[in-house]
C-alpha cells in the first residue's frame, strides 16, 4: 500500500520549501500541507506518512501520533526537528511512541528528506544508529529481565514483540508483518505469558525500572543490527548458541 505524504506546519517557509522539495521526486503521492492537527484530520482520512514540524506545531509530538494513528491507523510518521535538540533522549522517546524517523533541519536537511522519506516507506526507519543501540539495549534487558525460565521466543514473536514495544496495534502490526490480525493476538498473548506480564502496558521502557517477583534471569537472547553510517535497518534479534 502506498501512503500519500503530508506535512503538518504552521511555518510557510518550511512547508513551501517541503513542498519544492516533494515536487521534484515524482514517486511519492503529495497531499497539500496543513497548518496543523485540525485542518489535517477534516480531509481525507486514509493512512498517510505524515512530516511532522516540530518547530511550529505545540503539542507533544508522541500525542498527535496517538491521535493521528487513531483516525488514520496504518499512518507513518517523519519528524522535523530544530538542530538545536541534538541529543538522544528525545528521540529514543519518541521512536518508541511510534515515530519512524527524523531528520534535523541542518544545511543539508532538503538532501537527507528525501532519503528518509523513501526509507519509511520501504519499511526501514530513519534514526540515529544511537537511537536504535538504545531500543537494541532495552529490549535486551526486558528480555532479559522478564523471560520466563526455560522459555524463548520464535522469531516470529520476537518481530511482533519489536512492534508491541513501539505502541503499534494489532491492525497494524498486521498489516507490517502481512499476517491476519488473529494470528497477531495469538502472538501476542504468548509474548505476554512468557514474559509474565497481564497487558502490553508492561512492554514499554519504563518497566524496565519495576524488579521482578524472582531473582532468576531468564537465558539471554542475543540481538544484533547491521552496522550503517547515518542509520540503520530495523533492529534485528539474533539467537546463538
Amino acid at each position: 500500500m502506498t501512503l500519500t505524504i503530508q506535512a503538518i506546519s504552521s511555518h510557510p517557509l518550511l512547508t513551501r520549501e517541503v513542498e519544492k522539495i516533494l515536487a521534484d521526486v515524482t514517486a511519492f503521492p503529495v497531499m497539500p500541507a496543513a497548518s496543523n492537527e485540525a485542518e489535517a484530520s477534516s480531509q481525507e482520512s486514509p493512512p498517510r506518512l505524515f512530516l511532522l514540524d516540530a518547530c511550529s506545531l505545540r503539542t507533544d509530538l508522541a500525542a498527535l501520533v496517538r491521535r493521528c494513528r487513531a483516525r488514520s491507523p496504518g499512518s507513518k510518521f517523519l519528524a522535523l526537528l530544530s538542530p538545536a535538540n541534538d541529543g538522544h533522549a528525545e528521540k529514543i522517546r519518541l521512536f518508541y511512541c511510534g515515530i519512524d524517523g527524523f531528520v534535523d533541519l541542518h544545511e543539508s536537511w532538503q538532501a537527507e528528506l528525501p532519503l528518509a522519506i523513501s526509507s519509511i516507506l520501504n519499511g526501514q526507519p530513519w534514526v540515529p544508529i544511537e537511537v536504535l543501540m538504545a531500543y537494541v539495549d532495552q529490549a535486551k534487558a526486558l528480555l532479559e529481565r522478564q523471560l520466563l525460565p526455560a522459555t524463548h521466543l520464535t522469531a516470529r514473536e520476537e518481530q511482533v514483540l519489536h512492534l508491541l514495544m513501539r505502541h503499534l496495534t494489532n491492525r497494524e502490526i498486521s498489516n507490517t508483518l502481512t499476517i491476519s490480525e488473529r494470528t497477531v493476538k495469538f502472538h501476542v498473548s504468548n509474548i505476554l505469558a512468557k514474559l509474565d506480564v497481564s497487558d502490553r502496558n508492561g512492554l514499554s521502557p519504563e518497566r524496565l525500572a519495576m524488579p521482578r517477583a524472582a531473582d532468576h534471569l531468564a537465558p539471554i537472547a542475543r540481538m544484533q543490527i547491521a552496522p550503517a553510517n547515518r542509520t540503520a535497518p530495523f533492529a534485528k534479534f539474533s539467537r546463538s548458541g
